[in-house]
């Protein structure tokens, strides 16, 4: 498969997910979803879903597909960009809060990045408001799970790399858990 199609399929997909999941949230809630377009300033755009109800006091589920070029100073962060800034990405963002403070806040992303070379990225977390350690084990088992069908190594990989990222040095603790 060229790139071409890859790209194509994954915007398709990230569109196909978004719909299963805002049908889900609406299954639960009863709410319904509000959309807005929006564009890159690039080239590309996005279409942000937003849903406020009974059980979620908010949540969005959002698409996006951009290309561009990277700036200079930041081409050097970001592999495959040795040749040339240009950049394409198509993904998913997910964020729930819930109108209980006893279910914790959820935050999804997934993407995928083409430039010289081409990759998928991404990550999920829990912020709960009153953290429940079954709660957070469930999480994490869940995420070894599913990066063990992966490979078994990922999941150590990249806790380590979420622990690091959603580290908040001034209040010396991690964001939730991711």
């Amino acid at each position: 498969m060229d790139i071409e199609e890859k790209k194509s399929l994954t915007s398709s997909w990230f569109r196909e997910l978004r719909d299963m999941f805002c049908e889900e949230f609406v299954d639960i809630d009863g709410g319904s979803f509000e959309r807005k377009n929006w564009d890159h300033k690039f080239e590309g755009g996005g279409e942000m879903s937003l849903m406020k109800g009974e059980v979620f006091e908010k949540v969005g589920v959002n698409i996006s597909t951009v290309s561009g070029k990277f700036d200079n100073d930041f081409k050097s962060e970001v592999k495959g960009t040795e040749e040339a800034p240009n950049y394409w990405a198509s993904g998913i963002s997910l964020v729930a809060h819930m109108q209980s403070p006893k279910v914790p806040a959820f935050h999804f992303n997934t993407r995928y990045i083409v430039t010289g070379d081409s990759w998928f990225g991404g990550g999920g977390d829990l912020t709960p408001t009153i953290k429940k350690e079954e709660e957070i084990e469930f999480f994490h088992k869940c995420m070894k799970e599913a990066c063990d069908s992966a490979d078994p190594d990922y999941y150590d990989r990249y806790k380590k790399a979420c622990d690091e990222y959603f580290y908040l040095p001034h209040r010396s603790e991690a964001r939730g858990e991711g």
